[in-house]
């Protein structure tokens, strides 16, 4: 079984230790790989279901997102994922418009973190 060896970094978007220790190593290569391939739709599809007021799309996509994020111990993106799906449930548009921007910034850093954390393996 092979240790993590990456420290614990709070402000991290995706916490690769707790990963790492509850998967082992090889299995959070999978994950994060996953992950990737898994949500490369998701930004397109909320935008775009923004657009055309799809309150299921857009609660269908942020709710994926939500549960993508939380099996990668992205608790920040899977936080703001889970106030669009929401605010989409209740039809606040105007809301799920504004939150867009930091939703897609913060899927963006877990991105970033998930493929560089890839990179370095």
């Amino acid at each position: 079984m092979e240790e993590s060896t990456i420290a614990a970094l709070p402000d991290a978007p995706v916490n690769l230790r707790e990963l790492e220790e509850a998967l082992e190593v090889e299995g959070a290569h999978e994950i994060a790989a996953g992950f990737l391939d898994d949500i490369a739709s998701i930004p397109d599809r909320l935008t775009n279901s923004l657009r055309s007021s799809d309150k299921d799309g857009v609660r269908s996509a942020a709710h994926l997102l939500r549960g993508c994020c939380l099996i990668i111990f992205a608790r920040k993106t899977a936080e703001l994922a889970s106030n669009m799906e929401k605010l989409s449930i209740a039809g606040n548009f105007d809301e799920c418009d504004q939150l867009l921007p930091d939703l897609l910034d913060s899927l963006n850093e877990t991105i970033d973190c998930l493929e560089n954390y890839l990179d370095e393996s």
